[in-house]
């Protein structure tokens, strides 16, 4: 182990009494046999996350908690009457002097006493627990098998599968800092690798197109490991949360996108649920129905089934925790559904690590491999902005290219493809790549980074609308406990849903597992109540509610001192339909056989006098359903959201003063209000609204035909009998 930094003891104090906090080793129930090998794994836990402070932004909780002068909220609470609180304020050390049970009341009065002091709790209770539950203390104490992420031999699999890729027609020009196609000029420049990105490459290039794809993050060898919600392969490395810290948000990073990372549920684009959507935005003339009627939209996907490899789920494949939506769904009254998994069947795999089908294996590589015109990939690569020809007399633009940065390529376990066009760019150049047109497709969060940022140098994408009216789908996770072992990490990790209500009210539920650094964030109360669940973690069941939220102008994308923020607060009928969502999700959970059902919040949901945050609340009848759709309001850093399907940030309309992006997927020309005639759109981000599910079977049928429109022209008429080579 590396020698740990130097750090304040203070400071050092602080952490060690936080870290007891969340994990008060000798009030736990640890049979006493291997209390000093629990002992000396948590010491090893705790140097390993000051350590790993010391060296982050992470450093400033402890900072706060050690100096509370320092705290932005230090004017209100200073005169607080709380006796723990006030011992804090005016001791040396502030929390690390603190006995325990002073600790606690701190953090109990900070959840309820503002918002800010709110945030800084939950912040630490994210770190503290997400990091003590890590897999070193996980696997004895939760009792589960070592999950195998990367391959044996990593790096000798790596070489062996590193695939063969025909020499680039790419070349990179060091004085002028620019790429250029050898064979002319590039027709298209995709910007983006998830399913969009992916699906608009893999078609123009069949076409016979000069076609070149950016993609921000790195291009990991398909099966040398399990992407799914890597940290490395995800913004922000999987800590991105909205600006009050209220929503956890889950997005791709890497090639492939979000469909590298995700679980692989594939929601059809003729669900009902979906389609009703598509219906209304066609009917309101927000986008070209012509091209998007259930016989084309049905065409397009199976073009999309049969080239992803999207399957069904077959009922024997349900495990116990699948089950448990499934039999609470029936004895509700209502019909659950089998999901389709863009993944191998089980055992099929020709990886021992992962199943997934992702736009990375079955579009980018295959588009590279080809001989005659390949697609040129160039990964590690963050597109700064768009580039704009000086307008016209009136205000006419065209799109030139764009502007990169070259990141440092990701190496820590030699098994990704590192510049496979040999261009040799040093990481930190920024670079200027020209094309005649270019096509963003860098999801919600990544496109609206770019056209925010382009519009602060050209006024032609200076549009107001850019980043407004973000959809982010929260889901609020429950956790079921059963008398009978549930082993939720064997078998299939998703499998069923439920869309009965999924048009209206708006939510649908779907099944969900974790590990224990996941779990432990969904169980309120002390550190103790968190070990209390957790070792029986076998025992335990899970399953959400999606809200299918409304569109607000305040809920947004923005850029703040070059950072991505992201705005988001659910609306009053949110909240209304959340409400009833979450009752419904209880009383299944209870009609599944859970004798205990625990969500993801330290809010009153009972009711109860003399209320503790930091005393978990726990349903233990069908009946307290009530009692939490009348109490539970969704209170930032109170409740527990997550988000993994952003959308609607730019959105598609037939005018520049209602949207960003046209009905043929230009950008609008915020001077002129008439298209960008070279500059597209094709992700999530120009859904008018919700889509209503989960969107990356959406995003790949309508880019597939997207892309046929702009092969054909964007208004041809041709039939929809497309060929899947």
């Amino acid at each position: 182990m590396d020698p740990l930094p130097i750090v304040d003891p203070a400071i050092a104090r602080t952490h060690k009494a936080l870290f007891y906090t969340w994990f008060p080793l000798d009030r736990l129930d640890i049979p006493a046999r291997i209390q000093s090998d629990i002992a000396a794994i948590a010491e090893q836990v705790s140097d390993k996350m000051l350590a790993e402070f010391a060296q982050s932004e992470l450093m400033g909780l402890l900072q706060y908690m050690t100096h509370p002068q320092m705290l932005p909220f230090y004017e209100q609470i200073k005169n607080s009457k709380n006796p723990a609180v006030q011992r804090f304020l005016t001791n040396a050390g502030g929390y690390g002097e603190l006995s325990p049970e002073q600790g606690d009341a701190v953090l109990g009065y900070f959840f309820e006493v503002l918002p800010a002091a709110a945030e800084l709790a939950m912040q630490i209770r994210e770190v503290y627990l997400s990091g003590i539950w890590d897999l070193p203390l996980a696997i004895p104490l939760a009792q589960i098998q070592i999950p195998q992420t990367f391959v044996n031999q990593i790096e000798i699999y790596s070489k062996r599968h590193y695939p063969d890729i025909p020499p680039s027609s790419l070349l990179y020009d060091p004085a002028s800092r620019s790429v250029r196609h050898k064979d002319g000029p590039i027709e298209y420049l995709v910007v983006g690798s998830g399913p969009g990105g992916a699906a608009v490459a893999y078609e123009l290039r069949k076409a016979g197109k000069r076609v070149v794809l950016l993609e921000q993050g790195p291009f990991v060898v398909w099966g040398s490991m399990n992407t799914m919600s890597y940290p490395d392969l995800m913004f922000e490395k999987d800590r991105a949360t909205t600006s009050d810290n209220g929503i956890l948000v889950r997005s791709g990073q890497t090639m492939g996108g979000g469909s590298t990372v995700n679980i692989d549920l594939a929601f059809s684009p003729l669900e009902s649920t979906i389609q009703a959507r598509v219906d209304e935005w066609s009917e309101k003339g927000l986008i070209d129905g012509h091209y998007y009627t259930p016989e084309r939209i049905s065409a397009a996907y199976y073009w999309v089934r049969q080239k992803i490899g999207t399957r069904a789920v077959s009922e024997p494949e349900l495990n116990t925790d699948n089950l448990v939506l499934w039999n609470g769904a029936i004895a509700f009254g209502v019909s659950p559904s089998l999901y389709h998994l863009n993944r191998f069947p089980t055992d099929l795999s020709s990886s021992p690590v992962t199943q997934k089908r992702d736009a990375a294996r079955q579009l980018i590589l295959p588009a590279m491999q080809q001989e005659e015109n390949p697609l040129s990939v160039i990964p590690d690569a963050t597109v700064e902005a768009v580039r704009c020809s000086d307008p016209a007399p009136d205000g006419s633009v065209r799109a030139l290219g764009v502007t990169v940065t070259m990141n440092p390529p990701w190496t820590e376990y030699q098994n990704c493809i590192i510049d496979p066009c040999q261009l040799n760019i040093p990481a930190g150049t920024k670079v200027s790549i020209d094309a005649e047109n270019v096509i963003l497709s860098a999801g919600t969060i990544g496109t609206t980074r770019i056209l925010l940022q382009s519009g602060q140098h050209a006024p032609a994408l200076s549009n107001r609308l850019i980043g407004k009216g973000l959809i982010m789908h929260p889901s609020l996770p429950l956790v079921g406990v059963f008398n009978r072992r549930i082993n939720l990490l064997q078998g299939l990790d998703s499998a069923t849903f439920l869309d009965a209500f999924g048009v209206k009210p708006g939510f649908i539920f779907e099944t969900m597992s974790g590990l224990p650094a996941y779990g432990a964030l969904l169980i309120p109360g002390g550190g103790k109540q968190v070990y209390d669940c957790l070792s029986k973690f076998d025992q335990s069941a899970g399953f959400g509610v999606m809200l299918v939220d409304d569109s607000s102008d305040g809920n947004c994308v923005r850029i703040d001192n070059g950072q991505v923020v992201i705005d988001y607060s659910l609306t009053d009928d949110d909240k209304r339909r959340f409400r009833l969502g979450v009752g419904i999700a209880i009383r299944m959970m209870f009609l599944a056989g859970a004798n205990k059902v625990i969500i993801p919040s330290n809010e009153n949901i009972l009711g109860v006098e003399n209320f503790n945050p930091m005393n978990g609340t726990f349903l233990t009848h069908i009946d307290q359903a009530e009692l939490v759709e009348k109490n539970l309001r969704f209170l930032p850093n109170r409740t527990l959201l997550t988000s993994a399907h952003l959308q609607a940030t730019n959105k598609i309309g037939p005018s520049s003063k209602s949207s960003v992006v046209s009905t043929n997927q230009r950008v609008w020309n915020n001077v002129s209000s008439e298209e960008i005639p070279n500059l597209y759109v094709s992700d999530s981000s120009i859904f008018p609204a919700s889509v209503g599910a989960n969107p990356m079977q959406s995003i790949y049928t309508f880019s597939k035909i997207f892309s046929e429109r702009l092969i054909y022209g964007m208004n041809h008429d041709r039939p929809p009998e497309w060929s899947v080579s």
